[in-house]
């Protein structure tokens, strides 16, 4: 082992994985266990346990599942020592120098721990710039121009990018990082028509770093000041940094969207800045991209309701148009601003200030009445293709609606506007939500499908001997359990006697960590096991646990095991053959 077992005890008691886990998804109490939404897929109805005195997590609905250190390699993708390290800074905790050389931790969390050291100096170049004649332009760019504060300004860790080809990179090199690092980290790029040349990635920008959750730099935005037609810039996914994960300001954002149960989304980093100065510090973007599931699910794991706050073009409202419906699917109340004389949130802010967007928020409407509006917009209800046309699009939107109640309300109100009465519309409403729960449940089928065929691979020899399977899970689930079983099973039931490749790898490992008296839990497993073989394995746990195998249970399935024999020439035994064979065992054993 890389890390003592004491040391490892002593990291799960600082770190409870009921705690741990309620960071990040909001958990429910059940008994001694808690329930939560999947972090790892999405679904409306919890179908993930931790358990407190287990000390591990399952989701029955993926298969995802391990005890902390797990849960932090899966969700922040890192390796082993990394989310050691991590929940390490978390409780405070020094990491034994010693077994953290040993353990090999490699190329990757050296590599991550450079590039957030890389970010973090690049950051303070960038800040220092403003202070520079150089920085001049920047600075009147974002106090004049922009309407932020100096406390704002070093709030975000805003700076400058001079207009200079290489002036980060020389600055870089100067303190010893290579053309390399700082390439792979996003900061420099390489010429196309010249490999040898590299220069500076942000050149005459303003900078705005992009921090995580726990406050480490790992990107950065920049807005041109010049007459570049990008007018925004951003960094390259890296080691570190993943565009469809990651919000702006979400790290600022978080505290008060658990407060308030809201996060106000916007589309630029500028907008959640004027906001945020104004006090509406529950604001985050998408960092120019259009939102990913993966950023509604960031921000259901701290809200309930998000306003979304795009800009009022012709874009903007598109975007709005897609959001919703991946909110949605996140199970995120939604609603939307309608905002007047002022083309996005920080313009509004600047022209009425922050009272008049208080009572926009107040006024925002629902995700359903804005898409009513827009189905409308362009349409004349005053004659009969404006009205099919409407009635169509109306019909889509209210029979994807979960509740009755919303959609007889939201019906009348579209009968009324049509002049037609609402028992006509509604058998159309009904039909076509019909034909949207049976699409529902076929892509839910082939989503259970997906993730079933996802762990397939790692026990391929399970579907031709389900019957022997299903006895070295059991088995598993009582040594684990009763150490004491040990010394007895080993003899009659060895390793090598289980059929499939996979449950002999955890059986084994258990087996040898009793031997050898080590720690046989979940948490032992994660430097020899990966995080899909770590959800299998609380899978099978989960089994032991809800069905209360007994010490009999255990025996026959040993039985099972040492009756298995590979196909002969007259095909598999028969179940009598079977039966009498473990018959005679049990009469040879008396």
């Amino acid at each position: 082992m890389a890390f003592s077992a004491e040391f490892l005890e002593r990291l799960k008691a600082a770190n409870p994985i009921a705690e741990v886990m309620g960071e990040y998804v909001s958990t429910k109490r059940a008994g001694r266990d808690y329930v939560c939404l999947c972090p790892f897929h999405n679904e409306k109805t919890p179908s993930c346990y931790i358990h407190p005195d287990r000390e591990f997590f399952h989701c029955f609905g993926c298969g995802a599942g391990g005890d902390v250190i797990s849960f932090i390699m899966k969700y922040h993708n890192l390796d082993y020592v990394e989310a050691i390290k991590m929940l390490a800074e978390r409780a405070n905790m020094e990491m034994p120098e010693d077994d953290f050389r040993q353990s090999g931790s490699g190329n990757t969390a050296e590599r991550r721990k450079k590039m957030y050291d890389m970010n973090r100096d690049a950051a303070k170049f960038f800040y220092h710039q403003l202070s520079k004649p150089e920085g001049a332009k920047c600075v009147r760019y974002l106090m004049q121009t922009r309407r932020l504060s100096p406390q704002t300004i070093k709030r975000y860790g805003m700076g400058c990018a001079p207009n200079s080809w290489s002036a980060l990179k020389q600055h870089m090199l100067g303190l010893g990082y290579t053309e390399r690092e700082l390439e792979d980290a996003g900061l420099i790029s390489r010429s196309k028509n010249n490999t040898k040349k590299t220069f500076d990635f942000f050149v005459d920008r303003a900078m705005f770093p992009f921090i995580d959750l726990t406050g480490r730099i790992v990107g950065f935005g920049g807005r041109t000041l010049g007459d570049d037609k990008r007018k925004y810039l951003n960094s390259r996914d890296s080691l570190v940094y993943n565009k469809n994960k990651f919000l702006f300001s979400m790290n600022i954002a978080k505290n008060s969207a658990v407060k308030s149960g809201r996060v106000l989304l916007c589309e630029g980093n500028l907008d959640v800045i004027s906001l945020t100065q104004a006090g509406f510090d529950n604001a985050v973007a998408s960092c120019g991209t259009a939102l990913t599931p993966e950023q509604a699910k960031l921000i259901s794991n701290y809200a309930k309701e998000v306003v979304i706050c795009y800009d009022a073009d012709e874009a903007g409202q598109k975007a709005t148009q897609k959001a919703i419906g991946i909110l949605s699917s996140a199970g995120l109340k939604t609603t939307v601003i309608q905002m007047r004389g002022a083309k996005d949130p920080d313009e509004f802010i600047g022209k009425f200030g922050a009272a008049a967007f208080e009572q926009l928020l107040e006024k925002a409407a629902g995700a359903v009445t804005f898409r009513l509006q827009k189905a409308k917009n362009g349409l004349d209800l005053a004659t009969d293709a404006g009205k099919l046309e409407y009635k169509d699009a109306a019909v889509k939107i209210l029979a994807a609606l979960g509740s009755p109640v919303e959609r007889d309300l939201y019906g009348h109100r579209v009968a009324e506007e049509l002049g037609v009465q609402y028992q006509l519309l509604e058998q159309e409403i009904k039909n076509s939500a019909r034909r949207e729960y049976y699409r529902k449940q076929k892509k839910q089928t082939q989503e259970m499908l997906r993730f079933a065929d996802r762990r397939d691979p790692l026990s391929p020899q399970a579907a031709a001997h389900p019957g022997e399977a299903n006895a070295e899970e059991l088995l598993i689930c009582y040594l684990y359990n009763n150490p004491d079983y040990y010394p007895e099973i080993v003899k009659i039931c060895p390793p090598e006697k289980f059929v499939t490749e996979f449950n002999r790898r955890v059986y084994e490992f258990i087996c040898s960590s009793m031997e050898a008296m080590r720690d046989h839990s979940v948490s032992s497993m994660n430097e020899q096991f990966t995080p899909e073989e770590i959800g299998a394995v609380t899978r099978i746990l989960e089994r032991g646990r809800r069905e209360g195998i007994t010490r009999e249970v255990a025996d026959d399935c040993a039985q099972r095991l040492l009756a298995y024999r590979p196909k002969l020439s007259g095909g598999e035994l028969s179940d009598d053959d079977f039966a009498a064979k473990v018959e005679n065992m049990r009469k040879n054993k008396m």
